[in-house]
């Protein structure tokens, strides 16, 4: 037989949520609650989650002087915690080209972090990004990004320029995903921005500023040179 003492003990246990603290009197129950910090808890594996707490992370360690190692489970419970979400999910539908540059570069600007999703500054992002980039980095990208237009358009990879969608690569340009350097330093790519028609023009016109990427090539004319060997041995 069980003791008063038992009885009581066993009447009065409480089932505590790890993440709120709320106490509940059956288990059953807090099997079934979700408050808002179980709820971010549970999305922690999303990309876009994952993308913005490393975002925090970083604004965490160049803010604060604290060197304590901040975790998952510290960002739920942050003030920041949608914002940073919110930057997380917007690379990811943008395909941001270099998040950990783009979130460096924010900070660097001292962007407010409720204008991080904003399209006006990762337009200004991409602009410089474009421009200060690895060429050989960017030459990758643009390949590959021709090469999927390519897959998509039922075309000789080395015909992106030459037959794929106008409208297509315009955008690309505009995403950062097609650099400059594979536009302007390929027969195909040059080609390409003379056929093009005004609204055309208008569209990827401040990502290749004739004038100052002219300088810049005229600056590095011995990777221009490797530049075009490489865009000549591709097809382009």
């Amino acid at each position: 037989m069980k003791s008063k003492n038992t009885k009581k003990n066993s009447a009065t246990k409480k089932f505590g949520c790890d993440f709120c603290g709320r106490s509940f009197a059956k288990e059953s129950t807090i099997d079934k609650h979700l408050c808002e910090y179980k709820r971010r808890w549970g999305d922690k594996n999303l990309k876009g989650n994952r993308i913005g707490f490393n975002a925090w992370l970083n604004f965490y360690a160049q803010n604060t002087s604290s060197k304590k190692q901040k975790t998952y489970l510290d960002f739920t419970k942050s003030s920041y915690y949608l914002a940073f979400v919110k930057f997380g999910h917007y690379c990811v539908n943008v395909r941001c080209i270099n998040i950990n540059r783009y979130a460096d570069w924010l900070l660097k600007n001292q962007i407010r972090i409720d204008s991080w999703i904003s399209d006006k500054n990762y337009t200004r992002f991409i602009i410089e990004y474009l421009r200060q980039e690895d060429p050989l980095d960017a030459i990758a990208r643009s390949i590959e990004t021709l090469i999927q237009i390519c897959k998509d358009d039922q075309i000789e990879s080395k015909d992106a320029f030459r037959y794929g969608a106008p409208n297509r690569i315009c955008y690309e340009i505009t995403n950062g995903k097609i650099s400059p350097w594979s536009v302007y330093q390929s027969e195909s790519g040059a080609e390409f921005l003379s056929k093009l028609d005004e609204t055309q023009q208008k569209m990827v016109l401040e990502y290749i500023d004739p004038e100052k990427w002219a300088i810049k090539f005229k600056r590095d004319a011995e990777v221009v040179t490797e530049v075009k060997e490489l865009l000549k041995q591709a097809g382009y």
